[in-house]
C-alpha cells in the first residue's frame, strides 16, 4: 500500500564539513591527536586528545558520582557561549535509548529560550572534556568529532550533540587511569559558535538517528466522533524535542478510504517555521491497536518529503468494520513509531 499525502520536519544537522583522512592527525595546542572509534552520533570518526588546559566555557563538577549510579540522567546548569545559551547531558550508564551500555554517554545541548533564526544555520564546534589527576599536573581527555564542525538548523529550543561512548565505564572507573579519584570526577566543554546566513547553495546531512521513538494516542469515545478529522496533541521524540509532530485522523476516512475505511496520517507541528525548499528523509510506522485480539494494523514507509506534502500517511489504514472491532470501551489505540533519517537544507552559503 503506498502512502500518500501531508508532512515536514525541523532537524538537527550533523554533517562533514572537513573530513579527515584515516591516519593520525596533528590537533592545534594538544600535540598528537588520533581518530578514535566511529561514534553513532557523528557520520564520521571522533578525535581524542589530551590538553593541559581547561575547558574555556563550562566545568561540571561531581563531589560524589557513586550517588548518580541510580540516575538515568543528568543535566548540568545552563551556560553561555557564542551568544547562545548551552547545558550538559551526562547518562552515567549510558544512554539506554541509544542501546548504550558500559559506557558513560554524554552531549551538547542547547537550552534557553532564544530560537534559531530560520534564516541562520548555526555551527559549532564543540570538545567536551574529563579531568585526568593521574599525575601531579592536571591534564584533560578532550573529545571531538573529526568532521570539525556540528550544524544545528531549526526554529524552536532542542537538540543534541556530542558522544553516545564517551568513555567507557571500564577505563573511567581504574583508579590508575585519574579520572575517578575519591569519587570525584569533572568533565568540561568549549563551544565555538558560527552563523551562516541563507545563500545559493544546499547542505545534506544523512544518518542523523537510528532510534525509533513510540508515541501512543488514545482515541476516546470513537464511535460519537462526528467531525470530518481530528489532531492529536503534539508530541516530540525524547532526543529529538526540536521536532514537534501530530497525529491527523479521519475517522470516516478521506480520498480513497472515504467512507469505507479510517485514514491516518503522521503531520509536522508549526510547519510555517520550516523554510521553504527543505526536504526531509523520515522513517516511521503508523498503526492502529487491535485491543482484543492483538492482530494489530501497522504501515512503514521511508521517503522524502518536500512541500506541498507537509505529512504522510494511509487513507486506506483499515476498514471501518474492520476498526470496530479493535476497539475497547469505544477507544480507538493509534500508535506511530519514528525517526528523521535526512535533511536537506536549500540556500546554505
Amino acid at each position: 500500500m503506498t502512502p500518500c499525502l501531508p508532512f515536514t520536519v525541523l532537524g538537527i544537522l550533523c554533517f562533514p564539513v572537513l573530513m579527515y583522512e584515516l591516519a593520525e592527525v596533528l590537533f592545534d595546542l594538544y600535540g598528537m591527536a588520533t581518530l578514535d572509534d566511529v561514534d553513532s552520533n557523528c557520520n564520521g570518526m571522533v578525535l581524542r586528545s589530551i590538553s593541559e588546559k581547561p575547558p574555556k566555557h563550562h566545568i561540571m563538577k561531581f563531589m560524589s558520582f557513586s550517588s548518580l549510579k541510580s540516575e538515568d540522567r543528568y543535566e548540568s546548569g545552563n551556560f553561555e557561549a557564542g551568544g547562545y545559551s548551552w547545558k550538559l547531558v551526562l547518562f552515567p550508564n549510558g544512554n539506554k535509548k541509544r542501546n548504550v551500555t558500559d559506557h558513560i554517554s554524554l552531549y551538547l545541548e542547547m537550552a534557553g529560550e532564544k530560537p534559531i533564526s530560520t534564516d541562520l544555520v548555526v555551527t559549532v564546534e564543540y570538545k567536551l572534556f574529563l579531568l585526568n589527576r593521574q599525575k601531579e599536573k592536571k591534564t584533560y581527555l578532550v573529545r571531538e568529532d573529526a568532521n570539525k564542525k556540528y550544524c544545528f538548523y531549526r526554529a524552536i529550543v532542542g537538540g543534541s550533540a556530542g558522544f553516545d561512548r564517551f568513555i567507557s565505564l571500564e577505563e573511567f572507573g581504574n583508579l590508575r587511569n585519574g579520572y575517578l579519584v575519591d569519587d570525584q570526577c569533572e568533565f568540561g566543554a568549549e563551544v565555538f559558535v558560527s552563523e551562516m546566513r541563507n545563500g545559493k547553495g544546499e547542505m545534506v546531512a544523512m544518518n542523523l538517528n537510528t532510534v525509533m521513538y513510540k508515541h501512543v494516542w488514545n482515541v476516546i469515545d470513537f464511535s460519537k466522533l462526528s467531525a470530518e478529522y481530528y489532531f492529536s496533541p503534539s508530541f516530540i521524540g525524547e532526543d529529538q524535542k526540536y521536532c514537534k509532530w501530530k497525529i491527523w485522523l479521519y475517522p470516516k476516512g478521506t480520498a480513497a478510504g472515504k467512507g469505507s475505511h479510517v485514514s491516518v496520517f503522521l503531520q509536522m507541528d508549526e510547519t510555517e517555521k520550516l523554510p521553504t525548499g527543505s526536504k526531509i528523509l523520515a522513517q516511521f510506522k503508523l498503526g492502529i491497536l487491535d485491543q482484543v485480539h492483538g492482530k494489530h494494523i501497522v504501515r512503514e514507509a521511508k521517503q522524502w518529503f518536500s512541500a506541498p506534502r507537509w505529512g504522510l500517511g494511509w487513507p486506506e489504514l483499515i476498514t471501518q468494520e474492520a476498526n470496530a472491532a479493535f476497539l475497547k470501551n469505544d477507544i480507538c489505540v493509534v500508535e506511530t513509531e519514528f525517526t528523521i533519517l535526512g535533511v536537506s537544507i536549500p540556500g546554505i552559503s
